[in-house]
């Protein structure tokens, strides 16, 4: 998780063409992944599927546009409506965010008071901030061409894939993507190590959507970020915390405890250390993407309480 945020990027390759799962998060960004694949094959990219709806995974299109003007963009319905809507107005003000926590950052790895985990986690935003600025600073949006509700194909007689969506978890409109022939399985944001992201997420429904996704026979699950996985035991360890969380502030958000009051009640050592084992900036990262927003979600949940989509 550390910046540039950038969500990892599929290639499927079909008889007439490539399939590709999230576009890169900036417009540079998105013309490397370009220049990559076209050092991977002489196919044209024919599809492009965003899995949700954060600019980390879809700011990067325009590049892809620009080669293939053909292209389709899928996504589910509710991703576009959140790009159109949540995304959009957020943009220019992205150069300048970065900026800020550069400058943050900077002021945070001289701070001898940190541990020098801590510090380092700083230095290395520090060091990537300016860049980050630069590749912030013309931004178009490329929203879906085509939008679906449950379920989405792109048949081919040797690799078909599915784009699917199962279920509410980080986003509104989390798509999942299933490559049969190669056993391999995208999650987007769902799924993302080695700390999760729970900005405005809906923790009970995100548990059974997850347990859906464990459901496929896949040989590779490749995270929204983070390594690619051959099992299931990360995923475990994201439905464990999850329920731990709901579990422990359910009770008290519905007697009526506080949120901040909850915050400051709450037992999670054992699931921080499942996630850090102890490393000073994870567990600064997993708090600041994780805990925090995953207990107001959890809070808000047990009291009937709307979760809108938006942008920390």
């Amino acid at each position: 998780m550390n910046p540039p945020f950038e969500g990892n990027v599929v290639v499927i390759e079909q008889s007439d063409g490539l399939v590709i799962v999230d576009a890169g998060g900036s417009p540079p960004s998105g013309a490397i992944i370009v220049a990559e694949i076209r050092r991977l094959s002489k196919k044209p990219v024919k599809t492009l599927i965003y899995t949700h709806w954060h600019g980390d995974h879809n700011l990067g299109a325009g590049a892809f546009r620009t080669a293939w003007p053909r292209i389709a963009i899928i996504s589910t319905l509710k991703t576009r409506e959140a790009m159109v809507g949540v995304l959009k107005p957020t943009l220019p003000g992205y150069a300048k965010s970065n900026a800020d926590m550069g400058a943050m950052a900077e002021k945070q790895a001289k701070n001898t008071a940190l541990p020098p985990a801590v510090r380092a986690g700083w230095a290395k935003i520090a060091a990537v901030a300016p860049g980050m600025v630069d590749g912030y600073a013309h931004l178009t949006l490329y929203p879906a061409d085509v939008t679906f509700t449950d379920r989405y194909d792109i048949p081919d007689r040797t690799a078909p894939v599915q784009v699917l969506f199962l279920g509410r978890g980080n986003t509104e409109g989390d798509a999942v993507v299933w490559a049969p022939k190669q056993r391999l399985v995208a999650a987007g944001d769902l799924v993302v190590a080695p700390v999760p992201y729970a900005n405005k997420t809906y923790p009970a429904e995100w548990i059974a959507t997850l347990r859906k996704l464990e459901g496929f026979d896949f040989a590779y699950l490749v995270p929204g970020h983070g390594p690619v996985m051959r099992d299931r035991v990360y995923v475990d360890t994201m439905i464990s915390a999850l329920e731990t969380v709901r579990t422990q502030v359910g009770p008290l958000a519905k007697a009526g405890v506080p949120l901040d009051d909850v915050q400051k009640r709450l037992d999670l050592d054992a699931m921080r250390r499942s996630f850090t084992g102890g490393d000073a900036w994870l567990d600064l990262l997993l708090n600041a993407f994780f805990t925090r927003d995953l207990i107001t979600s959890a809070w808000k949940e047990a009291r009937g309480e709307a979760v809108v989509q938006e942008l920390p």
